[in-house]
């Protein structure tokens, strides 16, 4: 029996094979594997012994399926970060067992996630390479019905070879167990998000968090979470609003723009965070007659309804920027960074938050972390005080480092955020720089 497990753009096959050695899970689960996304093999690899491209790779099916349903909650919601913890989660060369796995990486931000598969380096001693170069973005709910099919048709493959009760099935029954129940799933969230392991994250942090829902709202919590660690076990309301009294500006939620009713053609959370920002940038830019030309301070803080006093450095030692409400319409704004342009950066973020989330929470953070809502307030504030038509018109076929530091001075921006939106449209090549 061979199978393949498929939803409408992504799908992992295998063809099982016999192996005579190893475990009796490694061998009752051996096969041709191969992971497809819109007819590109992620598993594409060059056969030196039989001198042709294969694109299914015999590997361990219960390998991969163990390390899908143990990464699960990972997978499901931890966003990009630089660490070794990560990779380990969400790159599947971190699989081990002997096999030579594809250089994939799974990348999440909780609303999109990206497949990534890079060539591997020729090396002398290993006759497989991994050829595939191919980047795919897919829905969560793609990458779940993918996963859950495929390691049930592992686990059924066990029954039917008479092996039951493995560790896979005990992990994989727990992981559906769990998703049944909201509580759990929101701990498991929490918890990922954080970058843990299943019971892993100290219980009284991840409470102290939990704590802070009724106050701060659970979207805002959840953005809290995928920023950790750094400083975690400061974020809390009571340092929030102390800090928002003592250097925090008043704003006026009455007083800001709205954009027209279903102007936007991209939905949120469904469509790429960058298309929906840049679209709701432009379309902010249009209604409030801006133009395409820079934004100024009083102008900025007009949108945000504050004063452009905001915009200067207040030695505020805020953790991130953010917003938060305070009785009546009127909120209070915190900005983290005392340079000019982050700030007005932040700003420009907060005003995007405010025209398409619709949590309507106390609390609007301005984080790093690369989940779905910060990628699309970044989106958003590099559009609106930088269009990238501005952007290709003003460089004129001059891409030196002299003319980015013109342009980013002539809009009060960083070079930067200059740098990043050519590299986001393709103009520059810098591979550390990615959208999706």
């Amino acid at each position: 029996m061979n199978g393949t497990t498929v939803c409408p753009d992504f799908a992992i096959e295998i063809n099982w094979e016999r192996l005579d050695r190893g475990p009796a899970e490694e061998r009752a689960t051996f096969g041709a594997i191969g992971i497809r996304v819109d007819g590109a093999w992620l598993t594409e690899a060059h056969d030196a012994f039989a001198r042709r491209v294969r694109q299914k790779v015999h590997l361990s099916g219960y390998s991969l399926a163990q390390w899908l349903a143990w990464n699960w909650w990972r997978l499901r919601w931890e966003p990009r970060r630089r660490s070794l913890g990560w990779a380990m989660a969400h790159r599947f060369t971190s699989i081990g067992g002997g096999d030579i796995w594809p250089n994939v990486d799974c990348d999440t931000d909780g609303e999109r996630v990206l497949l990534h598969a890079s060539p591997a380096r020729p090396r002398a001693s290993e006759p497989l390479r991994y050829v595939a170069d191919q980047s795919s973005v897919l829905s969560v709910a793609q990458l779940e019905t993918g996963v859950e099919a495929f390691v049930a048709l592992v686990v059924d493959k066990l029954r039917d070879e008479g092996i039951g009760g493995s560790n896979l099935e005990g992990i994989w029954n727990a992981v559906c167990e769990e998703r049944e129940d909201s509580e759990a799933v929101w701990y498991r969230r929490i918890e990922a998000s954080m970058g843990f392991d299943p019971d892993e994250a100290d219980e009284r942090l991840v409470s102290a968090l939990n704590d802070e829902v009724g106050v701060l709202g659970k979207s805002a919590i959840a953005e809290l979470a995928a920023d950790a660690p750094r400083e975690v076990t400061r974020l809390n309301a009571k340092e929030l609003r102390k800090l928002a009294t003592s250097t925090g500006h008043e704003a006026d939620l009455t007083s800001i723009p709205r954009l027209p009713v279903d102007a936007l053609e991209m939905e949120v959370g469904v469509d790429q965070a960058w298309e929906v920002g840049e679209e709701a940038a432009r379309l902010l830019r249009k209604s409030e007659g801006l133009g395409d030309g820079p934004v100024s301070n009083q102008r900025l803080a007009e949108l945000a309804g504050t004063s452009p006093d905001v915009l200067q450095a207040d030695g505020s030692m805020a953790p991130f920027s953010f917003q938060l409400a305070g009785d009546g319409p009127s909120v209070r704004v915190v900005l983290q960074s005392p340079i000019e342009t982050s700030r007005r950066f932040a700003l420009a973020r907060l005003v995007g938050d405010r025209l398409l989330e619709t949590a309507g929470e106390p609390l609007v953070p301005i984080m790093r972390s690369y989940t779905y809502r910060q990628k699309v307030q970044r989106a958003f504030g590099a559009e609106l005080l930088l269009p990238l038509d501005t952007l290709v018109r003003e460089f004129d076929d001059d891409l030196s480092d002299e003319n980015q530091e013109r342009i980013a001075a002539q809009h009060i921006v960083s070079p930067m955020l200059v740098a990043t939106k050519l590299a986001n449209s393709g103009l520059v090549d810098r591979q550390t720089l990615e959208r999706f």
